[in-house]
């Protein structure tokens, strides 16, 4: 049932915003790649590593439509992949994302997102953050299959004076029998209240139910409930400088404590700002403490910091990112639980001629899971050569590292990965 969410969320999108398409920017793209990749560890093992050589043929298409009062955006590729080695794990999979918006009326609007995975890469991202964790899962080749959807409505009544109403439904199925299958559900609510141009107060709230299926062998109970409440007031200093103070509580409540997994609260108060230092230059930074009071154990603590920066110039584009204090891993594929952290991160795009480009990726995290006694160090470093050979068709190169450092025996794992693709792709609306 998972896999025909997206399709019924595009079509009733479409349906919605169809009698405007004759005004809107739109375009219709399909696509098909072909792509070879050679992987020296496909099991993510840190003993007996397998390598082997990937072909995988993947057709899709993209739909950009942009309007005054609303926007679709919808990519849906299918990938077919064989390998030459073990042909038992080929393997048809499915990528999806879909997110629209409108106006309905100049008081009220609603929004949908979704996006579908349907894959067996040991290495899971699903592409929402630039910076994102990956969910792993080492050892044998897993069939997966997520889905995540979130809708949400705004209510404006004033001048930077809103609500919004949102769902979030995450669904995570896993067809090895020793990784847990997931359902979360979360409904949230945002405040925004600005007094005049340069103060404005920030209320969310958020309740998650998270629930797992038992594995083969069974592992410690993690269904839970959680609340979240964070309140922030933000102070305009001009149009390019912004101060912030924020408080964030949470607290998650499990079914049946263990000692892995055991009731806690956090309590974490920051202060932070914005500055845009020049044209397509931005620059943020926070700090704070964040403390865990959880049942049985004593007080946790830890510095909270976090800061980014972002950069256009000329034919650079640039993202920074680093970030230390207090986790969790629940949506993930081992979901681990709560965690001390830091990670960074470098993303970088350098436009060498006007159809080759360069880029860069390398992030790095640090988590210690202390209710596990575990401590991870995983990192991962790409390099990417785009060129453009004619208006239709795009060849790519890339390398990937990935790496993990654990003090869990067998969790610990080296992979490289050298892929080569070639695209052909058109935007078919300047026939239409």
């Amino acid at each position: 049932m998972c896999r025909f969410k997206f399709l019924v969320v595009a079509v009733i999108l479409l349906l919605i915003f169809s009698p405007s398409l004759a005004e809107a920017k739109w375009s219709l793209t399909p696509r098909v790649s072909v792509e070879g990749q050679y992987d020296d560890n496909i099991f993510l093992t840190e003993r007996n590593e397998q390598d082997d050589f990937i072909t995988t043929v993947s057709p899709g298409v993209n739909l950009n439509y942009q309007a005054p009062t609303g926007e679709i955006i919808l990519d849906y590729e299918f990938r077919r992949s064989f390998y030459s080695d073990f042909s038992e794990l080929d393997f048809s999979g499915h990528r999806g994302r879909a997110e629209a918006r409108a106006d309905v009326v100049h008081w009220f609007g609603a929004g949908i997102r979704e996006t579908f995975i349907r894959d067996e890469d040991p290495i899971e991202l699903t592409g929402l953050d630039e910076f994102e964790s990956p969910s792993i899962r080492t050892g044998r080749r897993n069939r997966y299959t997520r889905n995540i959807v979130e809708p949400e409505a705004v209510v404006r009544f004033g001048e930077n004076r809103s609500i919004r109403l949102g769902y979030r439904n995450n669904i995570l199925r896993n067809k090895r029998e020793d990784i847990a299958d997931l359902d979360e559900n979360a409904g949230n609510a945002l405040l925004t209240f600005g007094f005049n141009i340069r103060h404005v107060l920030e209320v969310f709230y958020e309740h998650i139910n998270q629930e797992y299926d038992e594995t083969i062998p069974p592992t410690d109970d993690r269904d839970h409930d959680g609340d979240e409440v964070r309140g922030r007031y933000t102070y305009h200093f001009n149009p390019k400088t912004t101060a912030f103070l924020e408080y964030r509580y949470l607290q998650r409540d499990f079914d049946r404590e263990s000692a892995r997994f055991v009731d806690y609260e956090v309590h974490n108060p920051s202060l932070g700002f914005t500055r845009d230092l020049y044209e397509n230059v931005t620059l943020s930074a926070s700090g704070g403490y964040a403390v865990r009071d959880a049942d049985g154990r004593k007080d946790e603590d830890a510095f909270f910091g976090r800061g980014n920066f972002s950069a256009v110039y000329k034919r650079l584009t640039l993202s920074l990112y680093g970030e230390t204090g207090v986790g969790e891993d629940f949506l993930s594929a081992e979901s681990l639980g709560f965690n001390e952290f830091w990670r960074a991160g470098i993303d970088a795009r350098y436009q060498l001629l006007e159809r080759l480009q360069i880029a860069g990726f390398f992030y790095i995290e640090e988590e210690d899971f202390t209710d596990l006694d575990r401590k991870d160090t995983t990192w991962s470093v790409s390099g990417t050569l785009s060129y453009q050979i004619l208006r239709w068709l795009f060849l790519d190169l890339e390398y990937e590292h990935n790496e993990r450092d654990s003090n869990i025996d067998f969790e610990s794992y080296d992979d490289n990965r050298y892929f080569g693709r070639i695209t052909v792709q058109y935007d078919i609306a300047e026939f239409l």
